[in-house]
């Protein structure tokens, strides 16, 4: 791998790009929108709100921030005033994981915020990446997402897909791509990273205690998420609208609980990590979704025998005791298996529209009918030509990211697809094997873990459309890449602060 990005920095196309875009910039410089631009943004840094939550007007820690790295053990490292970036990505993490939740209650249009503040980011991160002459590197993620690209916009040209539709659709596979390039090359320390992990995860256990409290409650769920045959009442969905996506976050969280707890981290952040898994387990399982369970089952596997192999007859332990934590699970898994189910789903449901997509992938294997038009989001808003002419008259959601991304861009959208999920694994464990440090070796190993959980429950959900999975996803590869690129560049493994 070193030796082909070697092979692609060398290229004269790759300085061809870097050339032009340096003297872009050096024109944007001096042009007067940018130079608003730029007092704009240094006004958005002195002002109150930033200052209220990351940092003083003198450079020093809010009382919230300095209390929590006090109660953890966070040594803030020295960088760059990077305070509007951070506020940016401190905004990102907690509002995503609740935007479903803050769409029920205001305007729709809420949920544009997160774009936005993606959008913002990749613009800041494009600046100081001029600023410093384009000091650009491949990293874990860049091929296989451009691949990824690539196949997406061959797709839709060679299907004559309508633009907005092709935006969209594109959009659902990378958006967060933007976020890890913001995690890769803003300068922010090791400390600083660490503290934005801790302050997700303090957000993780509260929304996980809101999942226990609404199964303790008796909160109502919609009956479409059960079926006439199972005697369940309420499946925990915590922030997010549906179970699957919150059990889709909750295996990613445990799996940061799990590697931390199961590595060598000490004091406040085990005690947090001790508390996160006390309280998300239950919250998993009063989902009663069947594939997070399964994907966290595969991922705590893959933890124990890495991190501590001793662990293993804890999890068999918790894995025999999971029924009597709800009565309604065995049911769940039992129905999957029982012939009514079967019927069901073959005359409307999963087993029809993934039936009726693979049909569609062998008419056209190599790219696919264009992004947008089968099984997500955007097919279910503005329809497919597709859904007609395989006998699907409705706009259904195809619940599998693999078949959908299979319809939508053949083979070659499916080989970066799971390029990328090897990418990340590769990237995780590498991470784990080689730094000394014990936060960041649990990092790496969440990474890997939680891909193969993300991977697994894809096959019963379209995830990489579904925000609040999809960002922790791509929050922690952007962690691992940053600290895999530390590590080469100048080795940070034995900072106390990193």
């Amino acid at each position: 791998m070193d030796r082909y990005i070697a092979t692609i920095e060398g290229s004269a196309i790759y300085r061809f790009l870097r050339d032009a875009n340096i003297a872009l910039w050096e024109i944007w410089q001096g042009s007067w929108l940018g130079s608003v631009l730029e007092q704009l943004a240094a006004w958005i840094r002195r002002s109150f709100v930033v200052s209220l939550f990351v940092e003083r007007g003198d450079g020093g820690p809010s009382a919230i921030g300095a209390w929590l790295r006090t109660r953890l053990g966070v040594e803030q490292a020295l960088a760059p005033s990077t305070q509007l970036e951070r506020f940016g990505l401190y905004f990102l993490v907690v509002f995503v994981p609740i935007e479903l939740f803050l769409e029920t209650h205001l305007p729709h249009t809420i949920t544009y915020l997160g774009d936005l503040t993606v959008v913002l980011l990749a613009i800041s991160t494009f600046i100081r990446l001029n600023r410093a002459s384009w000091p650009l590197r491949l990293t874990q993620a860049d091929l296989p997402a451009l691949l990824l690209f690539g196949a997406a916009v061959l797709s839709a040209l060679w299907n004559s897909v309508p633009l907005t539709i092709a935006f969209f659709g594109t959009r659902a596979y990378l958006e967060y791509y933007a976020l890890y390039l913001v995690l890769v090359y803003l300068p922010f320390s090791g400390g600083q990273r660490r503290e934005l992990i801790i302050w997700f995860l303090v957000l993780a256990v509260a929304i996980a205690l809101l999942g226990d409290a609404q199964k303790f409650l008796h909160v109502a769920t919609p009956r479409q998420w059960l079926s006439a045959a199972e005697a369940a009442t309420t499946r925990a969905y915590g922030t997010m609208g549906n179970p699957n996506t919150f059990g889709g976050f909750l295996v990613w969280s445990l799996a940061i609980f799990l590697s931390l707890l199961f590595g060598k981290v000490r004091g406040g952040l085990r005690t947090l990590s001790l508390i996160g898994v006390v309280v998300s387990v239950p919250a998993l399982v009063f989902t009663l979704s069947r594939e997070a369970l399964i994907a966290f089952a595969v991922a705590a596997l893959i933890i124990a025998v890495l991190a501590d192999r001793r662990f293993l007859l804890l999890l068999l332990l918790g894995a025999a005791l999971l029924p009597i934590a709800d009565p309604h699970l065995i049911q769940r898994f039992t129905y999957a298996l029982s012939s009514s189910y079967v019927s069901t789903s073959t005359s409307y449901g999963r087993l029809l529209f993934w039936s009726r997509g693979l049909q569609a992938f062998a008419a056209q294997p190599i790219l696919g009918w264009g992004p947008g038009r089968f099984g997500g989001s955007v097919a279910h808003l503005y329809g497919s030509p597709v859904y007609a002419l395989y006998g699907l008259g409705f706009k259904p959601i195809i619940d599998s990211q693999h078949v959908q991304t299979l319809v939508e861009l053949g083979i070659v959208g499916y080989i970066a697809f799971i390029w990328l999920g090897v990418a990340a694994v590769r990237a995780g464990l590498r991470l784990f094997r080689e730094d000394a440090d014990p936060f960041w070796r649990a990092m790496g190993l969440a990474l890997g873990a939680g891909t193969v959980g993300l991977y697994i429950q894809s096959f019963f959900a379209s995830l990489l459309e579904t925000h609040p999975v999809i960002i922790v996803f791509w929050l922690m590869f952007g962690m691992v890449a940053w600290r895999i690129k530390a590590n080469r560049e100048a080795p940070l493994a034995t900072e106390k602060s990193a």
